[in-house]
C-alpha cells in the first residue's frame, strides 16, 4: 500500500484581475512538510504544485495522467488544494458552475481555463484505481468578497437577475484505511472560506492540520496497556475539523463532507512545525 498526494497552492496568478491570497501556498507547503515527515519515503509519492507550477495542464496532467499510471488498487490518494474557487454561470443564468481557478485562469473565460467541480474534477477522480481517494478543498464558490473565492464576470452580470503528536508510521501496509470517494470542502456553497493573519494560515486548512497531528487526534486511541491507533477515521476528522472552524469562525464557515466512504481512515501525522 502507498499513499500517493498532489498538493496545489497558490497565491499569485497570472491574470492580474484575479486578486492575491496570502497563505495558501505556504498551507500546501506544510501540509507536503507533514506528510514527508510523519510517513515512511518508500510508502509515499508526494507532488507539490506551487502558484507558476500550479496551472491547469500541470494540475490535470499530475492527477489525470500521472496518477493512474502509478496508483494500484490497494493504494490511498489524497489531493489538497488550497486557493481561488469562483462561480460561474452556465447555459442560463440560474444554473451555476463551481470551478477551481488555476494559477493561469483567464479571468473573464473561467469556463474555458478553470477546472469545474462538477465535471473536471470527478472525472479526474474517476480515472484513478485507488480503493481510497480524499479530496480535501480549502476553496470557497460563494462569490462574495473576501477570502479564498471571487465573482466571476458572468455571475456579476446575472446577480441583479437572480436571489497529542502522533508516533511516526513506519508503514501503511498494515494500516486499515477503507475505502471511498470523498471531497472535504472548507465550507458550504455560499459562505467563504477564510484566512486568518494571527494563524498565518487558511483557517480550514489550520485545524485539519491540528486534527490530523494534535493531541485531540489521539482521544480516540485505545486504552492503557493497548496498541496506539495510528489511523483517524474521515467521519471523526471531520467532525472535529467542522466543530473547530464553526466555532472560530462564529458560524460564518461550515466545512463539508461529500462522498462514498467505507470505514475510510487517513494516517495520523506529525504535529506541524510553526
Amino acid at each position: 500500500m502507498k499513499l500517493h498526494a498532489v498538493l496545489v497552492g497558490i497565491n499569485r496568478y497570472q491574470d492580474a484581475r484575479i486578486s492575491a491570497l496570502q497563505y495558501a501556498a505556504s498551507d500546501a507547503e506544510r501540509f507536503y512538510g507533514q506528510l514527508a515527515g510523519s510517513l515512511a519515503a518508500e510508502d509515499l509519492s508526494l507532488r507539490l504544485l506551487i502558484d507558476e507550477q500550479a496551472t491547469r495542464k500541470a494540475i490535470v496532467t499530475a492527477i489525470g495522467e500521472h496518477l493512474p499510471r502509478q496508483v494500484g488498487r490497494e493504494d490511498v490518494v489524497l489531493l489538497y488544494f488550497a486557493g481561488h474557487g469562483s462561480p460561474e454561470t452556465s447555459e442560463a443564468p440560474d444554473r451555476f458552475s463551481r470551478y477551481l481557478i488555476a494559477h493561469d485562469t483567464e479571468y473573464d473565460a473561467i469556463f474555458a481555463t478553470g477546472l469545474d467541480l462538477e465535471h473536471d474534477l470527478i472525472r479526474l477522480l474517476e480515472r484513478l484505481p485507488a480503493r481510497l481517494v480524499v479530496a480535501i478543498l480549502d476553496t470557497c464558490f460563494s462569490g462574495r468578497a473576501g477570502g479564498r473565492t471571487f465573482e466571476g464576470p458572468l455571475l456579476r452580470t446575472h446577480r441583479t437577475e437572480l436571489r497529542g503528536p502522533a508516533a511516526l508510521v513506519a508503514g501503511l501496509q498494515d494500516l486499515p484505511l477503507g475505502e471511498g470517494r470523498i471531497i472535504l470542502a472548507a465550507c458550504d456553497d455560499d459562505e467563504v472560506a477564510g484566512e486568518d493573519e494571527g494563524l498565518r494560515q487558511g483557517i480550514f486548512t489550520y485545524f485539519l492540520l491540528q486534527a490530523l497531528s494534535g493531541p485531540e487526534a489521539s482521544a480516540s486511541r485505545s486504552g492503557p496497556g493497548e496498541p496506539e491507533e495510528r489511523t483517524i477515521s474521515l467521519s471523526t476528522l471531520y467532525d472535529r475539523v467542522a466543530m473547530a472552524v464553526v466555532a472560530f469562525t462564529r458560524g460564518r464557515q461550515h466545512p463539508v463532507l461529500n462522498g462514498r466512504l467505507s470505514l475510510a481512515r487517513l494516517p495520523l501525522l506529525r504535529p506541524p512545525e510553526r
